[in-house]
């Protein structure tokens, strides 16, 4: 069982500015050396209360122990050897690449909604949050990793030193270092995609507006002659006028409502089914079939 120390009889062999930085939660990934004792914080991450937190964990390093603060108790936790306090450190590593993990697999669900047109409402939301997480995380990995191979390098000619250890730690850090980057830049292109689908729904709805408008319009230009208060307008000694001018609106209405689903029609299936312009499967087929052939 790992001995325990009070925290009066640690903190009173550090420096002022040293013993804030220790209690302070938020604080990050950071080393400095003294003629007395090391400082080595290294901050991670978690999920409390429904939202990212940084916990930082402060390790006073002397030549012959190792001091870990843990503020939930008020005291330090007593390690023998640069393995022990190591070990720490990857098993709170670990922790942070599962939820590290976790992340990446929500922004992939939200990839396969967005690309499978099963947006959520709450899309723009769900997006900010896993944005803003996300490049938290990218950021204070990048800083444990600078600030581990600054210890490092300080210890480089220490014989004890469990260099497999650091190294293994070091490299699950960078790479997911780098995942988080990667789908940093995968979420601006998702939000950059959603974008299009709105603009591409609001073209549509404008597109919509202007059929109808160009529909009505004339009909309403018809109505509006007729409707004119002047001699000799066509159809008015007529007694079947009504039934005329009705007809006549009826035709136009299906003449102009016909107009633009046919050029639409024409559009895609005559340009891109019998021509294929636009097939983009047919294009890299006939692409691999060349290749094939040499």
């Amino acid at each position: 069982m790992a001995t325990v120390i009070d925290f009066e009889t640690i903190s009173s062999q550090l420096d002022p500015l040293h013993l804030q930085d220790i209690q302070n939660p938020e604080h990050p990934s950071y080393y400095f050396s003294t003629d007395s004792y090391d400082l080595l914080i290294v901050r991670f991450f978690e999920i409390e209360k429904d939202e990212l937190h940084g916990v930082s964990i402060p390790y006073i390093i002397q030549e012959d122990k190792i001091f870990k603060y843990d503020r939930i108790t008020n005291k330090f936790t007593v390690y023998n050897t640069f393995h022990e306090m190591l070990r720490s450190i990857e098993l709170r590593s670990k922790k942070a690449e599962r939820l590290v993990k976790r992340y990446l697999d929500e922004i992939d669900n939200l990839e396969d909604a967005l690309y499978s047109r099963k947006i959520p409402t709450i899309f723009l939301d769900l997006w900010f949050d896993l944005k803003k997480d996300l490049t938290r995380i990218d950021r204070m990995l990048e800083r444990i990793d600078s600030v581990l191979k600054e210890y490092v390098e300080v210890n480089r000619d220490n014989d004890d030193f469990p260099d497999d250890i650091m190294s293994n730690i070091l490299e699950h850090t960078q790479r997911y270092q780098r995942l988080a980057n990667l789908h940093t830049i995968k979420l601006d292109t998702l939000y950059n995609y959603y974008n299009s689908l709105k603009n591409d729904k609001i073209n549509n709805n404008i597109y919509v507006l202007t059929i109808l408008s160009g529909i009505f319009l004339p009909l309403n230009l018809i109505v509006g002659f007729f409707g004119m208060n002047t001699q000799n307008l066509f159809f008015s000694n007529d007694p079947n006028g009504t039934t005329n001018v009705i007809i006549l609106l009826f035709m136009m209405f299906i003449i102009l409502l016909l107009v633009f689903p046919i050029t639409k029609v024409v559009h895609r299936y005559f340009l891109q089914k019998v021509l294929n312009k636009f097939h983009i499967y047919n294009n890299i087929l006939k692409k691999i079939k060349k290749l094939t052939k040499h």
